[in-house]
């Protein structure tokens, strides 16, 4: 089968989806996709409008899952997303930003999980963003109303892409770019998931802010530092329940090419109830790619987040992840980096030029034994109840990803769980774990 030609540079379908930029298109002769019609439609001096869209099926089964605390679906079941967005520039300063989400579930015993699985039709994003200052070497724009948020490695603030239903902000932010520095800057408020039709919100109880600054001027690396709010009521650890507010300050080093690293720290600081949180997370990751038969990228990473030490203080040390890319543990998202240690070592090969295939072994610990286990949202999934045992398992996996061609896409994602002591001891879980999920893609 003939190799799939690399598409054209601007010809992109980016993540967050409100970067596609498609003007290269108001030239006729580049005009070659099916798609370019409505990528980009002129109906004014300056004025444009571009719509896409997403639709992706994915079916997942697993084998005794969450430790066999979740009802088993043993037949597996469906999850279908579908999107659909406007990007309408009124000239050069003002541009709105529409997107429109439609997610479903068949086949789950038990029903949807709540907030990832359903949400039959509602506004995904929807943002007026004005270009206040542009320049040759300064650009400065506000963004105002539902949005996605994503900065940085993904730690802190990603996109929720593994789960069916996708997250977005309701707030203001600002970007302004000059020269080699970026910064981001905003106040939001997280908007709930409910399953119905144009009935999501901004979460009331749940307030977001931050800042965050990136400066690629060193000759091969690029530095961020970052600092970011978060008040949430009735917010529940191990520990109990009470309302959190933390600050987060943070600093990353990172590079990409032949040889790449990405190392970041963080602390975190604040009130939990009547007590402080002192917490922490460092992270150290580095890959090698080689030239040659399948271009092999060898990857290491380490990443340790604390927990909490002492039940009976009113202090927490429990790290708190915010809004964490599920790619800490897989697609299939089976523990946070909470009160975790994590040792992943990977090998990325690349038989053709449209095929990856991506094989790992991660080993966890929990970093303090008087702290439970926790999932990606930073949801407590096995209290530690005094039960002994730092090793918490690991988890060979899998991913192949094929990219057919620029709008189509499929993936395969394998995942076998190997308990430790401490989830034989807390949940009788002897029983082995494993998840498997393919899915495809469709953008346009």
């Amino acid at each position: 089968m003939a190799q799939t030609p690399t598409p054209d540079p601007a010809r992109r379908y980016p993540l967050p989806t409100y970067d596609e930029n498609w003007q290269f298109l108001s030239d006729p002769s580049q005009r070659t996709d099916r798609w370019d019609v409505v990528k980009y439609m002129r109906f004014g001096d300056g004025m444009f409008a571009s719509f896409g869209g997403e639709a992706r099926e994915t079916y997942e089964r697993f084998g005794n899952q969450d430790f066999g605390l979740n009802v088993p679906s043993p037949n597996g079941y469906l999850l279908q997303r579908y999107l659909l967005h406007a990007d309408i520039h009124l000239g050069s300063h003002l541009r709105l930003w529409t997107e429109l989400n439609s997610s479903f579930e068949n086949g789950r015993v038990g029903g949807p999980q709540p907030v990832v699985d359903v949400d039959k039709l509602d506004l995904h994003q929807g943002f007026v963003e004005l270009g206040l200052i542009q320049r040759a070497r300064v650009n400065v724009s506000v963004r105002t109303g539902r949005q996605e948020i994503a900065v940085g490695s993904g730690r802190l603030y990603a996109l929720r892409e593994g789960p069916n239903v996708p997250m977005s902000f309701d707030g203001v932010r600002a970007i302004a770019q000059t020269g080699a520095w970026r910064l981001d800057a905003w106040a939001a408020r997280p908007v709930t998931t409910t399953p119905g039709i144009f009935d999501d919100s901004s979460h009331r109880q749940f307030s977001v802010w931050g800042a965050y600054i990136t400066w690629t001027g060193l000759e091969h690396a690029s530095v961020d530092a970052y600092y970011l709010g978060w008040d949430l009521q009735n917010a529940s650890f191990d520990k109990g329940v009470a309302n959190e507010l933390r600050h987060t300050v943070g600093a990353r080093l990172w590079r990409n090419g032949v040889w790449a690293y990405n190392f970041e720290g963080m602390y975190q600081f604040g009130r939990f109830g009547a007590g402080d949180i002192r917490a922490w997370r460092v992270v150290a990751e580095a890959s090698r790619g080689f030239a040659g038969r399948w271009n092999p990228r060898v990857r290491i990473d380490f990443d340790v987040a604390s927990g909490d030490r002492n039940r009976s203080s009113p202090n927490l040390g429990t790290f708190n992840s915010f809004f964490q890319s599920g790619e800490y543990s897989g697609r299939a998202q089976l523990l946070g980096p909470s009160n975790s240690i994590r040792l992943e070592p990977t090998l990325t090969l690349a038989p053709r030029r449209n095929v990856s295939v991506s094989t790992g072994w991660g080993f966890y610990w929990r970093e303090s034994e008087q702290d439970g286990l926790y999932g990606i949202p930073g949801n407590l999934i096995i209290p530690s109840n005094g039960v002994p045992g730092q090793y918490e398992g690991s988890r060979p996996i899998v991913e192949v990803a094929w990219t057919l061609n620029p709008h189509l896409s499929v993936h395969l994602n394998y995942i076998f769980v190997f308990n430790g002591r401490f989830e034989e001891r807390s949940v009788d879980a002897t029983t082995t774990e494993s998840y498997i999920s393919p899915w495809i893609t469709y953008r346009f």
